[in-house]
């Protein structure tokens, strides 16, 4: 029973603003690529093909660079807890209750609750820089957060709130 115990004892620390945006910023980029390529690819088509082939090498394309994105924010958010982009900052996306990764369809849902973020005016977004627990209106509505470190596979308890700007960005000097 000791043991058991023990685990909530573990304090995790919720991933700063600025990791997170780096992150996001890292999975655009690579989702952007794929745009890039698709929007070329379309365009020698229609130099290359009729019509209808070219029509159908542009759907392929863009079918190609929505599943890449798909499969980083969502299969892989949700089995994993992390993006590609999640992954090189060392954080993870997990529910507060329980500290496992959300699965795909949270992690689809979760994708698309941050109209509720864009619908703001963006404000959504930037609720981490202010918010104890660094969370954007979509990670509240789906009960979810990023933490630093592994996934926890266990309730999160985060340590004390950063006291300082500098630490509440992520600038911490330690």
């Amino acid at each position: 029973m000791e043991s058991r115990d023990r685990r909530w004892e573990r304090k995790m620390v919720a991933s700063s603003w600025l990791k997170r945006l780096l992150a996001w910023v890292i999975d655009m980029h690579i989702s952007m690529v794929f745009l890039v390529l698709a929007y070329v690819g379309s365009n020698a088509a229609y130099d290359a093909f009729s019509s209808t082939a070219a029509l159908l090498t542009s759907i392929a394309l863009y079918v190609i660079w929505y599943a890449v994105g798909f499969y980083n924010r969502c299969i892989l958010m949700g089995r994993r807890g992390n993006s590609f982009g999640r992954r090189l900052i060392n954080a993870n996306l997990v529910f507060e209750k329980t500290g496992k990764p959300i699965g795909v369809f949270n992690a689809f849902v979760r994708e698309n609750s941050h109209f509720i973020d864009w619908f703001s005016l963006g404000i959504g977004f930037l609720m981490p820089l202010w918010d104890r627990k660094r969370q954007t209106v979509a990670d509240k509505v789906m009960r979810t957060i990023t933490v630093e470190g592994p996934v926890p596979n266990e309730p999160v308890v985060l340590a004390a709130t950063p006291e300082s700007a500098r630490e509440r960005f992520g600038l911490s000097t330690a």
